[in-house]
């Protein structure tokens, strides 16, 4: 029996354990998007293909699982673009059906003609094209495996002409990916143990590579008498429950993670690529723990690595290990985070006048969110709070764009978010400038009928540009912004809307907030001069606040420099 290859595509992507499907019809997707109405795979209509590649890679960071975008011949499938470099750097298993002008046309410049394979080899760790209908079911098979093995995007391209043929003779491939379990050889384990038992002063840094690994990561914690400090993108992992946690180092970090990590003798890396060499210790021993082999010695020179997943490897190399009896070296890094934490509580309160600091505003969501709440976040300040003041408590989960830094991810996120997770509560902490970027898909909240509840950080400006504008000397270039009352844009576009510009205003308003039964977009005036404070303040910044400082006096500005002062230091 003849099968259509549009249905051969769909049908292995279904099996494949693709539910949801983003995109913009047209043209070329014609015959594609009419099998998917046939399948069980939901296919969900976004206003922008960006946001349905953002939408897709959240939805496949949260499960795990298969999640497809497709798109129409040329800028349809272009538009994708950037979400799919987002979903490709945080290791998201996603498909892109990039359907493609017919056969006959390619290579002549035909209208709309793109070369997506060129484009998208970058970003993906498939892509390649189906040639013809024989390939059909063979080629998406792969691309399948490859996405979900390998933890990526794979980008299939499909020419219309190919979609409407038909195959006589289907031949069965299917899917298969298996969860091997990799951890060292026992040599490897027995010199990990030997650098490890002989140490000093110890520290562990875990990134998101040690999801599923908590209590291994405690038990050598424990063992060993180490803090324990990590990542952004390793918080839901490892900051509950965890009485040897110490934080975050990095610019959002705390200065007791960023001093245990520079002071200790030896550090144990486990799942963890963080870029910044500056925050690695230059005279430690480093062993470093990560399932990708190009992780390994990647970012700093390490003593030993191995390739391993972190549970496996730890449960393997904790019977090597002997226990330590002086915990001193953990027990003052945790006194001094536990300092840290009063600090940047002492900072999220009501401003001065009335006025609403971002790290306030953040404070209250995180008291009044559910318990298994999903948050994600806009690029910046926004960002920057979420990491800070949201806490977890191994059912939250939080998603920033943290390895690709662009804006604009927060709210489309939590579409895919919420599709997939359809009981719980999803918020967004969305940015002026990121929200506005993408704003046709509020639309699409309304439209799917998706309960998502959206703060928007008012400050008029591109705050975290601003930030990096002062520290460099200069005064604000470029970064200011006319927003629109959202408030009143969400009831106009048919979400509960509500804005708040005062403190005292502002508890209500959450609550109010939270408790809506559908879409709902809480507008408020954060303080515009509030600053993401680091651990530590090196030379090039502090001068550069300075002479930003001296420009803007000399410019008749001298009324923000106090306000900043104000807001930051007294």
């Amino acid at each position: 029996m003849s099968r259509q290859v549009a249905d051969i595509i769909v049908e292995t992507l279904q099996s494949a354990g693709v539910e949801h499907c983003y995109g913009v019809v047209g043209d070329t997707l014609n015959l594609i998007a009419r099998s998917l109405e046939r399948s069980k795979i939901e296919w969900v209509s976004v206003r922008h293909e960006e946001a349905g590649a953002f939408a897709a890679q959240a939805e496949a960071q949260l499960t795990g699982h298969l999640t497809a975008v497709a798109g129409s011949c040329g800028p349809g499938s272009l538009h994708f673009i950037n979400g799919i470099f987002e979903a490709n750097r945080n290791r998201a298993p996603v498909i892109l059906i990039a359907s493609q002008i017919i056969r006959d046309e390619l290579g002549f410049d035909f209208i709309q003609e793109v070369d997506f394979k060129q484009i998208y080899q970058s970003c993906s760790v498939f892509c390649d094209m189906i040639h013809t209908p024989e390939q059909a079911r063979r080629k998406t098979v792969i691309a399948c495996q490859t996405a979900l093995s390998k933890r990526g995007v794979a980008v299939l391209i499909v020419p219309a002409d190919v979609s409407a043929s038909t195959v006589a003779d289907d031949i069965p491939y299917a899917v298969h990916v298996s969860q091997p379990i990799v951890r060292p050889s026992e040599s490897d384990l027995d010199e990990i143990a030997g650098i490890l038992n002989s140490s000093g002063n110890l520290a562990i840094y875990g990134g998101a590579g040690c999801q599923g690994a908590h209590q291994e990561i405690l038990a050598v914690a424990e063992r060993l008498k180490a803090p324990i400090a990590h990542t952004s993108r390793g918080k839901d992992f490892l900051e509950f429950d965890n009485p040897y946690n110490i934080g975050m180092t990095g610019m959002l970090g705390n200065e007791a993670a960023y001093h245990a990590l520079l002071d200790c003798d030896t550090l144990l890396l486990l799942g963890a690529d963080f870029a910044w060499r500056q925050f690695y210790p230059d005279r430690a021993r480093i062993v470093q723990v990560d399932i990708d082999p190009t992780h390994i010695g990647r970012r700093h020179p390490v003593t030993k690595g191995v390739v391993g997943d972190v549970k496996a490897t730890l449960e393997a190399l904790l019977p090597k290990l002997v226990e330590r009896t002086d915990a001193s070296f953990r027990d003052q890094y945790l006194r001094r985070y536990a300092k840290a934490r009063q600090s940047e509580k002492t900072k999220a309160v009501a401003g001065r006048d009335g006025c609403i600091p971002g790290t306030y505003l953040t404070e209250a969501i995180n008291r009044h969110a559910a318990k298994d709440a999903v948050f994600s976040a806009d690029d910046g300040t926004p960002a920057a709070w979420l990491v800070r003041y949201i806490e977890t408590n191994g059912q939250r989960r939080t998603f920033a764009s943290l390895l690709h830094g662009t804006m604009a991810g927060g709210m489309p996120s939590a579409i895919g978010l919420q599709k997939s997770q359809p009981g719980r509560q999803v918020i967004c902490l969305a940015g002026d400038g990121g929200l506005s970027m993408l704003f046709g898909d509020l639309m699409t909240v309304v439209q799917e009928q998706l309960p998502i509840k959206i703060a928007v950080y008012d400050n008029g400006k591109l705050g975290f540009v601003e930030i990096e504008q002062k520290a460099e000397g200069m005064l604000d270039t470029f970064t200011r912004l006319k927003n629109p009352n959202f408030g009143d844009v969400a009831r106009a576009l048919g979400l509960w809307g509500q804005t708040v510009s005062k403190a005292d205003d502002l508890e209500a308003g959450v609550k109010g907030w939270l408790a809506q039964p559908g879409p709902a977009l809480l507008h408020v005036h954060v303080s515009p001069l509030q600053l993401v404070m680091p651990p530590f303040m090196a030379a090039a910044p502090a001068v550069g606040m300075a002479l930003y400082s001296a420009r803007a006096v000399l410019h008749g500005r001298g009324g923000d420099v106090w306000e900043m002062v104000r807001e930051n230091f007294l």
